[in-house]
């Protein structure tokens, strides 16, 4: 599976930019976008410089975020006010491969009709 750091600099070089001209989008040091696409970075950047990068890179950025081993903010709101989501996300790795299909499915339909 592909790395946050590899997925942008994999976005960045098919949009033919550099990497200073990426970090000069999003207001970061050039420096900061190398150590990211190489895996050197010592922390994940913040949400919101997340976001900035996805729409620069045209990308989903909550994708980003969770590929990034974050939770995004309106993630985390549902979680805590949800008492379903926080049921569904306890039971979820239980679930059988059968069980993962049909929630598969069940998300399917709800993005179409949504």
């Amino acid at each position: 599976m592909e790395t946050f750091g590899q997925k942008i600099k994999r976005l960045r070089k098919a949009k033919k930019m550099t990497q200073s001209e990426l970090a000069e989008s999003v207001g970061v040091d050039f420096t900061y976008i190398s150590k990211i696409e190489n895996g050197k970075s010592l922390r994940t950047p913040a949400e919101s410089t997340i976001r900035k990068l996805a729409m620069f890179l045209e990308t989903n950025a909550e994708e980003l975020i969770l590929l990034a081993k974050k939770v995004p903010q309106n993630f985390q709101e549902t979680i805590v006010d949800d008492k379903l989501a926080v049921d569904f996300l306890r039971i979820f790795p239980k679930l059988n491969e059968t069980q993962r299909g049909i929630v598969e499915k069940i998300i399917e339909q709800a993005e179409k009709t949504s």
